[in-house]
């Protein structure tokens, strides 16, 4: 069950990369907002106990940054970054 769990969680955060790419390639800026927006509910979230779930929205974050997932437009952005 707990792999089930885990393997829930990987899928999700994958599928949040792909949209995240998706808004990434149409306005690069929104990847800053929704870095800042995942870092808002993180904390919320560390606040109110659950901390798996703030777990998950760190990672969330962390890729965000990832500059392979998320070029800048000046360094290629027109290419579609590979996983």
């Amino acid at each position: 069950m707990a792999s089930d769990s885990k393997q829930a969680t990987l899928a999700l955060m994958e599928i949040a990369i792909c949209i995240a790419q998706g808004v990434h390639e149409i306005s690069p800026g929104a990847t800053q907002a929704m870095n800042f927006a995942a870092a808002k509910a993180y904390n919320r979230l560390k606040e109110s106990g659950d901390n798996a779930a703030a777990e998950i929205l760190y990672e969330f974050g962390r890729a965000l940054l990832d500059r392979a997932l998320f070029p800048k437009p000046d360094l290629g952005g027109s290419e579609r970054p590979r996983r």
